[in-house]
Formats: C-alpha cells, structure tokens, sequence
C-alpha cells in the first residue's frame, strides 16, 4: 500500500497534499493504533500507522509501580498470550512494570506479530520526538489529575504538547487538562447513551452539545462522536444523516474538526463513502485497510 500523507495538521503546521485529493483537510485514525489489523497499542503498530501518514490512538494506564503504559483494557486477559487462567483477571495497576514488560501482546493477531510488547508511555514519546507529522490520541480512561499531571510533564519535556492530543469523553477533565497543559491539544468524544434498538439516544447527546455550545467550546480543539451504521435502514446513520450533516458544518464554522467512528458497518467502504458526501473529512477506524482504499478513490 502506497504511504499515505496527513492532508494539514493545524496545530503542528506541517502540510500534506496527494494528487487528486480535495483541499479540505482530513484526519485519520486508527482505533487503539491498528483496529482489528494489528496488535493493540503496540510501538511497533503506531509506527506502521505513523508511516502511513495516519493517527493512532492510543489508551495510558499505570502499573503498580507508578509506570505508565499503553493498554486498553480492565484486565490483561484478551491480549496476553501464553498467561495462566489464574492470571488472566489481573489489571495492569495491579502488576508491576517488570511483570508487565514481559508479556505478548502480538500473537493473539498472528505468528507475525510474536513478541511484540506493551511499550511505556515514554517510549512512545520518544519515537515521537523530533518528528512532528506524528501525533498520537491518548485516550484518557479515569486517570487521576496526578496522572494527567505526569503526563503533561513528559510531554513537555519531549516538546510534544501539540502533538499528544488528550481524548476524553469529560468536558470537565478536557478543561482539567487545558489548565495543566495550556499549549496541549484537547480532543472530546461526545458520550451518549444507546437505545435498546441501537439507535442514539437524541436529547441527550443534543444536551451535551447545548452545554458545548454554551461554553463556545471551550478548550476543545477537536471533537469525535461516536455512530451507529446500519444500511438496511432508509437513512443508515444513527444520528441521522440530517444531523451529521449540520453539525460537520457548524464545526468547520467553528474551526473544529469532527471525526466520525462508526461501532457497526466500519467494514463497510460505503459507509465512509457516504459519511464524505455529508461533508465529514474526519473518520477513525477499525479497519484501516478499507478506510485507506476508499480515501485512495
């Protein structure tokens, strides 16, 4: 697959074009580094995404020991190959880093990926140092004002405040962060709640957005909603296609750009197809290689 360049960073100022792509900027991102198509949260899969001229994101947490980390889940059990059952319930705050350090990670996405470890925060900033067309979503899970603050502190002393952008679906631990790391970015996921019927529940995301609107969107540089997919529908959007059109428009009025991750369907070409012609140029993924082909078009 041909390397793929990052349309325009606004925050770092570095500048991509590709023949016969459209003016208007586009982010990419690949859920927790690879999606389903490498392994989670690995150094190795954030510079295969970075070397595809995409964004990966990733999730920090810390061990025992005061180490953070970067790993998505409660438990080590999905991901770590090899391990015990008694093993498998263990969270990552509850291990040490020498006990972290040592586990598999790669192989549970193929033979390919043997060996590849949970790498630490910091080692992620360093691959990061010195290039800055790579930037990193850190998504932030409940982590405490002194997590956020040890954060803050390393990516200050990498140079990396625009380029770490902080994800959180807290308005409020989104304005935490803009206080303990004033030139750093803040990236909002508008949380909501799911009918039974997997339809989004509409007043209260509208409600989150009113509070938004309210503040001038405050300290969010960038926002991301989350959607549901399904083409046996006429409209095949939750929210509706109608919204997202609308609020794709108010947000390029406002300066910020909006992702789309869609939790069904992101296998699906046509559902990035479509999300374009409303007007979305931001979309975060699950299945890097079809998001790829269809921006290739």
């Amino acid at each position: 697959m041909k390397k793929m360049c990052l349309w325009l960073l606004f925050l770092t100022g570095i500048a991509g074009s590709r023949t016969g792509m459209a003016e208007e900027p586009y982010y990419l991102n690949f859920h927790r580094g690879g999606g389903v198509e490498r392994p989670e949260n690995t150094l190795e899969t954030f510079l295969w995404a970075w070397n595809l001229g995409v964004i990966p994101e990733g999730d920090v947490q810390f061990t025992k020991d005061g180490v953070a980390v970067m790993f998505h889940d409660r438990n080590i059990g999905r991901l770590a190959w090899g391990i015990p059952d008694e093993m498998k319930n263990r969270k990552i705050s509850e291990m040490t880093w020498e006990d972290v350090r040592k586990l598999d990670v790669g192989r549970y996405c193929g033979e390919a990926f043997a060996g590849e470890r949970i790498p630490t925060l910091e080692s992620v900033l360093a691959a990061m140092s010195g290039f800055p067309e790579r930037l990193l979503y850190q998504d932030e899970k409940g982590l405490t004002d002194e997590h956020l603050e040890r954060i803050a502190q390393k990516s200050k002393q990498y140079g990396l405040e625009k380029q770490l952008f902080f994800t959180s679906g807290n308005y409020a631990r989104m304005l935490r962060w803009n206080e303990i790391c004033p030139q750093g970015v803040g990236m909002l996921w508008l949380g909501y709640v799911w009918t039974p019927d997997k339809k989004c529940n509409m007043p209260g995301l509208e409600a989150k957005l009113d509070e938004l609107r309210k503040a001038d969107f405050q300290g969010v540089t960038h926002l991301v909603l989350h959607i549901q997919t399904d083409f046996n529908q006429a409209d095949p959007f939750s929210p509706s296609s109608e919204f997202l059109r609308k609020l794709a428009a108010e947000m390029k009025e406002r300066g910020i750009p909006l992702e789309i991750i869609t939790w069904s369907n992101g296998q699906n070409p046509r559902t990035y197809e479509e999300l374009q012609k409303l007007g979305i140029t931001g979309f975060a993924t699950d299945y890097p290689s079809v998001l790829l082909k269809v921006l290739d078009k």
